[in-house]
């Protein structure tokens, strides 16, 4: 997403006439996309906030969260042993939780109960998740449907003290933010990588650098450096990696053509997780993923690609119906990576975002909410529009408005919907 003052420069650009619909036009214009040099200046944030940027650290202090300097340290909460295997989580009980994995208990700074895992049927699985037929499996086999929130990690969170919060929610899945180009080592992330998966969740790792501008060149490399390989070849069968977050091509041929090296040049290096591969235009344009994703697809010689709409563009259930068909008439992984309940920049539009839970959960399709907020009651981390921010603090209790909506009480919500991978929750043994 873009239009939040804690992302490090990341413009605030919208064209006029974007409003309603995805861009469509693939006539190789490159005035068809948001470019560094095209931005209208009065509708322009350039966020460089110095106290919400992630900064160097030495590797004594590496993966320690570090608050704003003029804010308290957050308040810890009782957190799941990031060094012990996950642990098992407990069924929910009530009516609707016949195919779910999820706990519905909401008591403070508790973590998911345990259960008695069943016997397992095989031994453990080392194998990564994996797309066939535009769904997505664990490494079991077992199919994984999103369901989950963004989190700024690498700004407020780097110890991941938030995720066994963000766990009573049922989420199966949370999106790390990363600035690679900011001086801050991928191995900073290790620490949140390993406190998501003790708590139920898969990790979804991506660079930040290239937000509404195209610079994919530099996020390759930084994905191609020897520590960034390593850590996700350590981590592999937990992680999925975003590539490159918003990155807005000048036209649709330049889009297939940057990622199809990019995707080439990682799995040379011998990254096999899935990728995602977000949208142009600052991640709202679907339709460049629905009419050329495709091509991408077949290219990767591993097959494991996901598509990822950014869908801030107010739009009605019977659209996001019909953009959820298309993708799965074409056998497309598909999620929404991002939504809220208000078009940026600011609180614009309202977003019909019960419309769009309602269809992707009817499709089968993924979706992860922006965003979970800070530890510091006293500010937002969203300061362009407060409301984007699901949480006044990292604690579970604070959820409010449409976050608490979207994460427990509307009958498409995480809570009602999600469900974890068997070998998620049961130290990597296959049922």
């Amino acid at each position: 997403m873009f239009g939040r003052a804690t992302h490090a420069t990341i413009a605030l650009v919208l064209f006029a006439g974007c409003a309603q619909s995805s861009v469509a036009d693939d006539d190789g214009d490159p005035t068809d996309s948001v470019q560094p040099d095209q931005v209208d200046v009065d509708n322009e944030k350039t966020l460089l906030d110095p106290v919400t940027t992630p900064v160097p650290t030495s590797a004594a202090d590496a993966g320690t969260s570090r608050p704003r300097p003029d804010a308290t340290s957050p308040t810890p909460t009782t957190v799941v042993d990031a060094s012990a295997p996950a642990q098992p989580v407990a069924n929910r009980t009530d009516a609707s939780a016949a195919n779910n994995n999820i706990s519905t208990r909401v008591d403070a700074g508790t973590a998911p109960t345990p259960t008695t895992p069943t016997t397992p049927t095989q031994a453990s699985s080392g194998n990564r998740f994996q797309v066939k037929n535009g769904l997505l499996y664990d490494g079991c086999g077992e199919e994984f449907v999103m369901r989950g929130v963004n989190h700024p990690t690498m700004y407020v969170d780097r110890a991941g003290e938030a995720f066994p919060e963000i766990a009573r929610t049922g989420a199966n899945t949370v999106r790390l933010f990363w600035y690679g180009g900011n001086g801050v080592s991928i191995n900073e992330l290790e620490p949140a990588i390993i406190k998501a998966v003790a708590n139920g969740m898969v990790p979804i790792i991506e660079m930040h650098d290239s937000t509404c501008a195209w610079k994919m060149g530099p996020i390759v490399e930084q994905w191609l450096k020897p520590e960034a390989v390593a850590l996700i070849k350590k981590h592999d069968k937990h992680l999925i990696v975003n590539i490159a977050n918003e990155a807005s091509p000048p036209n649709a041929d330049e889009f297939v053509k940057v990622y199809k090296d990019a995707i080439k040049r990682m799995r040379d290096a011998g990254i096999h997780t899935p990728f995602i591969i977000d949208g142009g235009r600052c991640g709202r344009d679907y339709d460049l993923l629905l009419n050329r994703g495709k091509e991408l697809l077949d290219a990767d010689t591993d097959h494991n690609l996901i598509f990822s709409a950014h869908l801030y563009d107010p739009l009605s259930a019977s659209q996001y119906a019909s953009m959820f068909a298309k993708a799965r008439a074409q056998q497309l992984p598909f999620i929404v990576g991002e939504f809220a309940h208000k078009e940026p920049p600011g609180c614009g539009n309202n977003i019909d975002y019960a419309g769009l839970i309602n269809e992707a959960n009817k499709a089968g399709i993924g979706w992860l909410a922006w965003s979970w907020g800070d530890n510091d009651a006293s500010k937002a981390f969203n300061t362009d529009c407060a409301e984007f921010d699901m949480t006044s603090t990292f604690a579970f209790d604070s959820l409010g408005g449409w976050g608490k909506d979207v994460s427990v009480t509307h009958a498409a919500s995480i809570q009602k919907t999600s469900k974890r991978p068997y070998a998620l929750t049961h130290g990597d043994v296959c049922k």
